[in-house]
């Protein structure tokens, strides 16, 4: 099969801004080694992007941020400094793009952005919608889940350090009665931080 066909496929499929290997055995009917050497030959010739393992851009149509980011790891919805710097909580724009998921921590490199992945329990993976291509948490999920993450899970941040994370943040624009529901599914203790 000749670059000529893969790129036809690309153009025909333009909606289409993620392909995986076998997207390309299906619609080429091709063999699944046959692929796989045509995509890595396209990958290091530069007319392909691989976004990880399985996983390739459409160069007419290329991926978004957000579109990437449920694609590397699903379930996962964006959380934590992400989630609540796009719902203008949170003043500062963060490098990474933060993420929760199910299934297994991990941090993936790819756009030239780090998407970072943080485990929660399946009972306390909700607070979130859908906004365009990707799941969003609500802005009061989103302090949960940091609180509940970076502070009570893996001690990221001790009590001062979140304390200055907080003073630099909106907390007006936060529904209080939401945000309680959330802490006390999530067991946290609010109170010690003057929320």
């Amino acid at each position: 099969m000749s670059l000529d066909r893969y790129l036809a496929l690309f153009r025909e499929y333009r909606r289409k801004s993620l392909f995986t290997p076998s997207d390309f055995e299906t619609l080429l009917d091709a063999p699944a080694a046959t692929v796989r050497v045509q995509l890595s030959r396209m990958v290091s010739r530069g007319v392909l992007t691989r976004i990880r393992q399985g996983l390739y851009a459409n160069p007419f149509s290329p991926p978004s941020v957000d579109e990437v980011a449920m694609a590397l790891r699903s379930p996962a919805y964006i959380s934590l400094e992400s989630a609540l710097a796009r719902h203008g909580v949170l003043s500062q724009s963060p490098v990474t793009i933060t993420l929760v998921t199910t299934g297994q921590p991990y941090v993936f490199h790819a756009m030239d952005l780090v998407f970072e992945y943080h485990h929660i329990k399946r009972e306390i993976f909700t607070g979130f919608e859908r906004q365009g291509a990707c799941l969003l948490a609500e802005p009061e999920k989103a302090l949960a889940d940091l609180i509940y993450l970076r502070h009570r899970r893996r001690k990221q941040l001790d009590t001062e350090r979140l304390r200055s994370l907080l003073d630099d943040m909106d907390l007006d624009l936060l529904n209080r009665d939401r945000l309680a529901h959330y802490a006390q599914g999530m067991k946290l203790d609010l109170g010690v931080f003057d929320i």
